[in-house]
């Protein structure tokens, strides 16, 4: 009988330490993952933004309905066209991003087709209170050096975090990991209620 309350023990005690250990190493794997997860989606927002900066083309391109006209009556679909192959290339957005991007653009065609918002030739456009891709006019010279990630939120394979470079400065994002790579799946500004009046 001793010799079984001494085995129960000793594998009570084995039991508790592997069970410890295996804890503590769960522990280090996440924190490990979230450090990657948390520069890879950096390193995500950091070549968006260069991409941008170098970036000539306009986002929601209006049309004339004739040349001699001076209000806009929707959207260029040809440019439009060319600007989600350019967002596809990029490698950047997942397919939830760009089929959002579709809808703000059908949506301000319609505005604009329904009058409900007139853009005249020569304004800014109704919808431009700041950069879509940054909520800003324009970035710190030294950004690149400056942004981090925080308040980051990882399940399975989807993040949420906002991006900083200080100056109370917060952009909200949702990221999503597909094979293996993140990419945007939404960014704060890219909202169809800010295009909407």
């Amino acid at each position: 009988m001793k010799r079984e309350i001494k085995f129960i023990t000793r594998l009570l005690i084995f039991y508790s330490f592997t069970s410890f250990a295996y804890s503590q190493n769960t522990k280090v794997a996440a924190t490990t993952n979230i450090k990657s997860d948390s520069a890879n989606l950096k390193a995500l927002v950091v070549k968006l933004l260069k991409w941008h900066d170098t970036d000539k083309n306009s986002d929601f391109e209006p049309l004339l309905k004739n040349p001699k006209d001076s209000i806009y009556k929707g959207i260029d679909w040809q440019a439009h066209k060319k600007r989600m192959a350019e967002l596809e290339k990029t490698n950047f957005f997942t397919k939830n991003f760009l089929d959002n991007y579709q809808k703000i653009a059908i949506h301000l065609d319609n505005e604009f087709k329904q009058n409900k918002t007139k853009y005249a030739v020569g304004d800014l456009p109704p919808y431009d209170h700041a950069n879509e891709w940054c909520n800003c006019q324009d970035y710190p010279s030294n950004i690149w050096n400056r942004l981090k990630i925080v308040a980051l939120k990882i399940k399975d394979n989807s993040a949420t975090f906002k991006w900083t470079w200080g100056e109370q400065f917060l952009y909200s994002v949702k990221a999503k990991k597909e094979n293996n790579i993140w990419k945007i799946n939404e960014l704060e500004q890219f909202n169809i209620k800010n295009f909407s009046w």
